[in-house]
């Protein structure tokens, strides 16, 4: 592993991984069908969808993840890296949503599902604590005004 790598081995990033590997748990445990009482076909469509959506959900934001602590420890620019940093936490919050549209679909493993809400909330203070090493005396300003350090200007 060479210094490029060096996040891999930080307790955030392998927190990160846990999530991953439960979030791949459980949607690869999760039907290919949606189970519903309801036998209104335009209901079976909805519970259908809901499903692999939500699967995809939990997925995409799983990988997004790891990839945005990568990226923001490829660089060392403040703006850059609290933008990744916001992704993240869009990420966890958005994978743990599209656990209840599982539920809605019919597939309700409750134990698993507490195991992932878990992992997010053990992810949130090394999260935290990972925010709170970033340097503010470099970035590039942000004309939208979201990911400027306290107190920059644009002259």
């Amino acid at each position: 592993m060479d210094h490029t790598d060096s996040y891999r081995s930080t307790p955030l990033f392998k927190k990160a991984e846990d999530i991953r590997t439960l979030a791949t748990a459980i949607v690869e445990s999760a039907p290919e069908e949606a189970h519903t009482d309801n036998t209104d076909p335009s209901r079976l469509r909805f519970a259908k969808h809901m499903l692999q959506h939500s699967k995809d959900d939990i997925m995409e934001n799983a990988h997004t993840i790891g990839a945005k602590i990568a990226g923001a420890y490829a660089m060392d620019m403040y703006d850059l890296q609290m933008e990744n940093a916001c992704l993240v936490r869009r990420a966890c919050r958005e994978m743990v949503v599209a656990l209840r549209g599982l539920e809605i679909a019919g597939y309700s493993e409750q134990a698993y599902f507490d195991l992932l809400r878990q992992a997010v909330e053990e992810f949130r203070p090394l999260f935290s604590a990972w925010v709170g090493t970033f340097k503010d005396s470099y970035y590039q300003y942000d004309d939208w005004g979201l990911f400027n350090p306290p107190g920059a200007s644009r002259n």
